[in-house]
C-alpha cells in the first residue's frame, strides 16, 4: 500500500496493521499483527525499517503459553521466515532512521540480523518483562505498545541524527513521486551519507533503492497497467532496471511477484 492506495488483502496473508493509538507517530510507524495461515515460510521484503516483535505461542482462546522478544534489524535483501499456525507475531515498526536510536542498538551492526530472546530482554530490562510475562495476546500487545512508547519518549536526537532524519524524509518524499534521490546534490555529501547509514543502518543509495522498490511493489499491488508503465511510475530508468531491482530486493521478477506483506510509505508526523 502506498499513500492512499487501497491494500490488496490477497497479497497480505495473515498480516494486518493496527491503530497507533497513543504511540508517537514521528518515531513509530505502525503496530501490526501477523498470524500464519499455514505452516511453511513467509517471504519478508526489505523496507528500510526496524521492528520490535513479540513471538507469541497462542491458544485458540487468545491465551499465550510463552512470549519471546525479537529485534529485527534493517535488511537489504529478502528473507524466508519459518512460520506455523499457533505462533502469532505482534510488532511495532519504527519510522526509517528511528529504530536504532529508540532501541539503543547500532542499526548497521544489525543489518540482515535479529536479536532474539534473552539478548533482547537484557537490552530492554526491566521493560521487557512487561511483554514476556503477558498471559494473553491482548496483554502482550498492550505491553509491547507500552514498552515502545517508553523507549521512544526517552530517545534523544543528536545533530547528526537530525540531519539524517531530514534527508530520509526528503528521500521518502522523492520516492513517492518516482523521482531519483541521486538527482539531489546533497546526496553527494560524504557527511550526510555517513549520517544516514548510522541512523538507518543502510547506505543511502541502498535505502533509496529499497524505497523505489517498495513503491513499485505497491503500484503493482494496486494494479499497474503494464510493466513498462510501472517502471516509469516507480522511477526506474527502464523495465530492465526495474527487473534487476526486483530480483535484488524481492527475489522474484515483476512479471511473477509473490504475495507478501507490504508496508505503507508515508512521511513521519511532525
Amino acid at each position: 500500500m502506498l499513500g492512499s492506495e487501497e491494500p490488496n488483502e490477497a497479497a497480505q496473508p495473515g498480516y494486518v496493521e493496527l491503530p497507533l493509538e497513543s504511540l508517537d507517530s514521528a518515531r513509530i510507524e505502525a503496530a501490526w499483527r501477523y498470524e500464519p495461515v499455514a505452516a511453511g515460510t513467509q517471504r519478508v521484503l526489505p523496507d528500510g525499517r526496524m521492528d520490535l516483535l513479540a513471538h507469541c505461542a497462542a491458544q485458540p482462546d487468545g491465551k499465550v503459553d510463552a512470549v519471546r522478544l525479537v529485534i529485527a534489524g534493517p535488511a537489504d535483501r529478502p528473507s524466508l521466515v519459518p512460520v506455523r499456525p499457533g505462533t502469532i507475531l505482534l510488532g511495532v515498526r519504527f519510522q526509517i532512521g528511528w529504530g536504532g536510536a529508540v532501541l539503543g542498538v547500532d542499526p548497521m551492526a544489525l543489518c540482515n540480523r535479529t536479536l532474539v530472546g534473552s539478548r533482547v530482554e537484557l537490552l530492554l530490562a526491566p521493560l521487557a518483562q512487561r511483554v514476556t510475562r503477558a498471559s494473553s495476546l491482548d496483554e502482550a500487545l498492550a505491553a509491547l505498545r507500552t514498552v515502545a512508547s517508553a523507549l521512544a519518549a526517552r530517545t534523544r536526537v543528536t545533530e547528526a541524527h537530525r540531519r539524517a532524519l531530514g534527508a530520509i524524509e526528503r528521500m521518502k518524499a522523492l520516492a513517492q513521486t518516482g523521482a531519483a534521490p541521486q538527482a539531489r546534490a546533497e546526496w553527494s555529501s560524504r557527511t550526510l551519507r555517513r549520517d544516514v547509514a548510522a541512523a538507518a543502518g543502510l547506505p543511502l543509495r541502498t535505502l533509496a533503492g529499497i524505497l523505489r522498490f517498495q513503491r513499485a511493489m505497491a503500484l503493482l499491488d494496486g494494479g499497474a497497467a503494464s510493466l513498462s508503465e510501472l517502471a516509469v511510475a516507480a522511477g526506474y530508468a527502464d523495465q530492465a532496471h526495474m527487473t534487476r531491482a526486483f530480483r535484488r530486493f524481492g527475489g522474484f521478477t515483476p512479471a511473477l511477484p509473490e504475495p507478501v506483506p507490504l508496508v505503507r510509505l508515508a512521511p513521519a508526523s511532525r
